[in-house]
């Protein structure tokens, strides 16, 4: 796939959909039909993405303005002596969420996060039974109030993450594992013994 186009932001988003088939089958499927595509659609624009030049490999937000447009919002913050620069751009698939990149070392080094769009009534998360499949970001997550969010498997914005938080049942703290793709809730589920009872 070298020498391809780069993937548009449309693409890099069936790509987000392409692992949610299986982490959140009827949130997908729902959202397939609403868009009109298949999943061997969002299979091929995840394989571009990992596989094509260049933009899984871009590390400017200059590249991303070239490849996806302008974005909806950009801005400069100074970190002492280091300039860091922000982009974002929504993501239409996911009305009120955005994604923003995070350039620092003038390109040496470029973040992504999930983030609600300004404007936009943050999730009501109030229990376990209120973290339904992308309900929140995984930042919402860390800063729901549930109780102290940590990583037990994967890294960045794709991976397992424990918390303990009052079962729904019960009122008894239990503890649980959060899963999380693209930086997007997927699922919670009770915590397996073997985590239970190595804490």
């Amino acid at each position: 796939m070298a020498g391809e186009a780069a993937t548009t932001l449309h693409d890099y988003q069936l790509a987000m959909l392409h692992s949610m088939n299986t982490s959140a089958p009827a949130q997908a499927a729902e959202l397939r039909a609403r868009i009109g595509v298949t999943r061997i659609d969002t299979a091929i624009a995840e394989k571009r993405w990992f596989f094509a030049e260049p933009t899984n490999k871009f590390r400017s937000i200059a590249e991303y303005v070239a490849a996806w447009g302008t974005p909806i919002s950009e801005r400069v913050e100074r970190w002492g002596e280091r300039e860091v620069g922000y982009a974002r751009w929504d993501l239409s698939f996911w009305p009120g969420l955005q994604i923003e990149f995070m350039e620092v070392h003038r390109g040496r080094s470029l973040f992504t996060e999930l983030i609600r769009r300004p404007g936009m009534p943050q999730p009501s998360i109030g229990s376990v039974a209120d973290l339904t499949p992308w309900s929140c970001t995984l930042g919402e997550l860390q800063s729901c109030g549930l109780g102290p969010v940590v990583n037990v498997d994967g890294w960045g914005a794709a991976g397992v993450f424990a918390l303990t938080a009052p079962d729904p049942d019960t009122g008894c703290p239990r503890h649980h594992f959060a899963f999380i793709d693209w930086g997007l809730l997927q699922s919670v589920e009770p915590a397996p013994d073997w985590y239970t009872d190595e804490q």
